[in-house]
């Protein structure tokens, strides 16, 4: 569980060096305790401290020394908990190899300005943008006493979220990865071969190879792979699934207790048998203590829902006798994949089991699935056998599947273009529908569309089951639930009045419940909810017929009758207000008969004092016997009325709620206390269905589990690193890459599949992955005009968004096609120390310069150097000057 506990320890440690600077560090490094006469980290005095030098240095005594890193503690005063030191597993980090080599220069060869320039970009940089300079980086890099290894292991100890070490570590990298970082891995040391270039594009490579995971989780796999002469990962390898529901299909998803503590574990119930016991009927117990270091873990949530990969390195219940089973025992793994991943087929029911490769085997139904793709590729790398085909599932024959075909909560994210919103419209049909997404996606886009206007919920509409958002800074609580509003009043008047106003959320979850609760819940047994309403109304209709309807209360000293049914400004349901002896007039709410009605109705609550006490107070034990009088009344309606009318249930239908840019938005301030409501398990209708009281309106509010939310996220906005936790924790994330398939054809000479993969590989040595252009933006180009519409108006601007008007980028991308022109420094502001000589000026090409039109500015992006010597021959040009294209 503390695995990773170093990494905010020398995160903190590097800022409070950042803030401190060159002095300080210089100071509180003579004062630490190195356990050594000669630390080396002193040996040139003042002038040979850096902080390079010092974290490599640290690094290498506190993976010796328990006694350095707990004086590193206390000398610098770091607010973090310190690791485990008692544990080397928690002491596990990339440090050197050896002691004789451990400072950044020779005492004579020193430029700590240098070092501490990059050290401050370290502080800066992000896992998805290194903040580095590329001339200090090779500086550094190049340096006699530094080597890729060293300086990425440095780096990583400065910054672990933003850096992995390059190192022998990272050898069994090359025979996955592909081409070019694979080479960069492979070739890492000799001269030439390594630059900040070729270290992003490795670190964009790994982290595709290892979805949602960290750098230093990656770091720490390579590191227990590679730490002994028998690697952890090889073809005795084998392969285990497990679910993260614990107590059944109608249990919490205990993923959040699985990613955090780097363990899976089941309830250790099954059949109702203790923890540790064979099962009877002769079935099989949990294998517990089966999987060895080095085998994979299948994690999944029910049948169809993907959690994650991970690698077995240790097991609590190995080698112990099933009856001294402990329940804190768990399987530690690290995390090779955290892609949450619809599966493409269900798999067995089993909690826990070794991994068959039958119709049913959880191998198929995740080597099937795009978001864990990489992680197979990496183990069939590493040497993983898939298990043997069967017929048939070993053991119990899986039930069939009664879980939900689409996920209640998830957020398609990608660069810009990648066609999020489309998908949305096509998710949402299929929902409301019942249908498969990759059946409605084969349909016509207009026919798709337009039978999702005719599901637009709107308050005017019937049958409307789609609602649609855009989240943005400033929208609120008050437009998401629902807030008080002016209003202006009659025209007699024309003052302005505050009313009661519902937001978009609390209209399509209020149609969705009163859906639910007016159809079939699936059985004899009506929706509590849908009974309480017939009840209450009930109970309405009597008092505007004047009758008394009068309650039983146990060892009550006088009568208490129905005074009325109390209802909200919006006309829901609230409670009953009772009168009682000698003026009293208690108000009872419907939390009592949602919570307790069910167990009355089977007789598991047969006098007031088994309910549960509402609250503390002198008159709880009253309160208790008027709601079980109230309880008496309910089960005379459910056993009398409620049977004897003829309630047709409406069609069961699913809505949907889209949710637009869900990032921009400020999400604790628009869910508020409600992002707890759309959970699963919280569900009206889940394991554990959970209400609110609404601040405004004073309402019980759920919500229901027939409606789902879709949300976009664009990864090129910069707001997505805000996003919140708790938004992470509760939705499966869907990523939507550009697709040059979708556009793969040649118009008018020109090949737009090539176009765009060209422009998207430089941006991802440039950039980053998250930054690419989407597909939709040449998706309707049908001839040259058209491309000139979409580069003029689309691509270029969007490029500029990116690089922030770098327009010596830009023209790289396009590879100096001629769109980009450039103007020299003009004569008379040369050798004024005003700009530089060399400087250059950048300029968009006129929009009506016939060069748009021309189908070679095009190639020329993706061409290739025989190509583009081709195109000059062809038009009478100089061969010279054609530079290869080396993206």
């Amino acid at each position: 569980k503390g695995i990773y506990d170093w990494v905010p320890w020398f995160r903190e440690l590097s800022a409070k060096i950042a803030v401190g600077g060159e002095q300080y560090l210089i100071d509180q490094a003579k004062r630490v305790a190195w356990s050594t006469d000669r630390p080396a980290i002193l040996r040139y005095q003042d002038s040979g401290i850096d902080p390079f030098s010092f974290f490599y240095y640290a690094a290498f005594r506190s993976m010796g020394s328990v006694a350095v890193m707990r004086n590193i503690h206390t000398t610098f005063n770091i607010p973090e908990p310190l690791p485990d030191l008692e544990n080397d597993e928690c002491r596990v980090f990339p440090a050197p190899r050896n002691g004789s080599n451990l400072l950044f220069h020779d005492g004579e060869t020193f430029a700590p300005d240098v070092l501490w320039s990059l050290f401050r970009q370290v502080q800066h940089s992000t896992p998805r943008r290194l903040a580095l300079d590329e001339a200090l980086f090779s500086r550094v890099l190049n340096t006699d006493r530094v080597g890729v290894a060293k300086l990425t292991q440095a780096l990583c100890f400065m910054n672990p979220e933003a850096f992995l070490p390059i190192d022998r570590f990272s050898d069994p990298l090359v025979g996955v990865l592909s081409t070019p970082a694979s080479d960069v891995v492979r070739h890492r040391e000799e001269k030439g071969r390594f630059s900040l270039p070729h270290y992003e594009s490795v670190l964009a490579a790994v982290r595709q190879l290892f979805p949602s995971c960290a750098l230093f989780e990656i770091g720490r796999l390579l590191y227990k792979h590679g730490r002994t002469d028998t690697p952890l990962i090889s073809n005795k390898s084998k392969y285990f699934h497990i679910s993260t529901r614990l107590h059944g299909d109608n249990g919490d998803d205990a993923w959040c207790e699985f990613e955090r503590e780097n363990a899976v574990r089941t309830s250790g119930q099954a059949s109702g048998v203790p923890f540790g016991r064979p099962l009877p009927d002769g079935k099989t117990p949990y294998p517990l203590e089966k999987p060895r270091p080095g085998d994979v873990m299948l994690v999944r949530c029910g049948v169809r829902h993907g959690r994650g990969v991970g690698v077995v390195v240790q097991n609590d219940f190995a080698g112990v006798e099933q009856d001294a089973f402990d329940r804190h025992m768990r399987i530690h793994v690290i995390w090779i994949n955290k892609a949450r991943t619809d599966l493409e087929r269900q798999t067995e029911r089993f909690a826990m089991n070794h991994v068959n490769n039958s119709t049913k085997g959880a191998f198929p139904a995740f080597v099937m699935s795009a978001g864990y793709a990489p992680s197979f590729r990496l183990l069939r790398g590493l040497g993983v056998k898939e298990p043997p085909p069967v017929a048939e599932p070993n053991g119990a024959v899986p039930t069939p599947d009664d879980e939900m075909e689409h996920p209640l909560n998830q957020i398609l994210y990608g660069p810009p273009g990648t066609g999020k919103t489309w998908s949305t419209v096509s998710r949402a049909v299929a929902i409301v529908e019942g249908r498969r997404v990759e059946d409605v996606e084969k349909e016509d886009r207009e026919a798709v569309t337009a039978r999702l206007n005719d599901r637009l919920f709107s308050d005017h509409r019937d049958g409307g089951q789609v609602a649609m958002v855009t989240f943005h800074q400033n929208y609120a609580y008050e437009d998401f639930i629902e807030g008080i509003r002016p209003s202006l009043g009659p025209e007699a008047d024309g003052e302005v009045r505050y009313e009661l106003r519902p937001g978009v959320l609390r209209k399509i979850a209020g149609a969705a419940a009163e859906n639910r609760r007016e159809s079939s819940p699936g059985g004899d047994r009506p929706d509590v909810e849908q009974l309480i309403g017939g009840f209450l109304e009930s109970l309405e209709n009597r008092l505007e017929a004047g009758e008394e309807v009068s309650l039983e209360v146990p060892r009550s000293s006088g009568a208490f009758f129905v005074d009325q049914v109390r209802r909200s400004g919006t006309g829901k349901f609230q409670g009953v207000d009772l009168r009682g002896p000698e003026g009293g007039k208690p108000r009872l709410a419907l939390r009592v008969l949602r919570r307790d009605y069910w167990d009355f109705h089977d007789k598991k609550i047969a006098s007031w004092e088994d309910i549960a006490p509402l609250k503390s107070g002198a008159t709880q034990n009253s309160g208790r016997r008027l709601h079980f009088a109230l309880l008496k009344r309910m089960k005379e309606y459910h056993e009398g009325e409620w049977n004897a009318e003829q309630h047709e249930p409406t069609d069961a239908k699913n809505f949907v709620l889209i949710i637009d840019e869900i990032n921009r938005g400020n999400i604790a301030r628009i869910f508020g206390e409600l992002i707890t409501l759309v959970e699963e398990s919280r569900r009206i209708g889940g394991s554990d269905a959970t209400t609110v009281t609404l601040p405004y309106s004073r309402d019980e509010f759920g919500v229901p589990k027939n409606l789902y939310i879709i949300g976009t996220m664009n990864t090129a906005d910069r707001s997505i690193a805000l996003l919140d936790t708790a938004l992470r924790r509760r939705f499966e994330f869907v990523e939507m890459m550009p697709d040059s398939s979708l556009i793969d054809r040649v118009v008018e000479g020109v090949d737009l599949g090539k176009l765009l993969d060209t422009m998207n590989s430089r941006i991802r040595f440039l950039l980053d992955r998250e930054h690419q252009i989407g597909h939709t933006y040449l998706l309707e180009v049908k001839d040259l005009d058209g491309l000139r519409d979409a580069f003029q108006k689309r691509i270029v601007p969007l490029l500029q968004e990116y690089f922030y008007d770098n327009w010596a980028k830009i023209d790289a991308v396009l590879d100096g096609n001629g769109f980009i022109t450039t103007e020299e420094c003009p004569d008379e502001l040369k050798g004024e120390d005003l700009v530089d000589d060399d400087q250059k000026a950048y300029e968009v090409l006129s929009f009506d310069d016939p060069k748009w039109l021309e189908a070679d500015a095009y190639r020329q992006i993706y061409a290739g150097k025989a190509d583009k010597g081709a195109a000059a021959a062809e038009h009478g040009e100089p061969e010279e000057g054609t530079e290869a294209d080396d993206g």
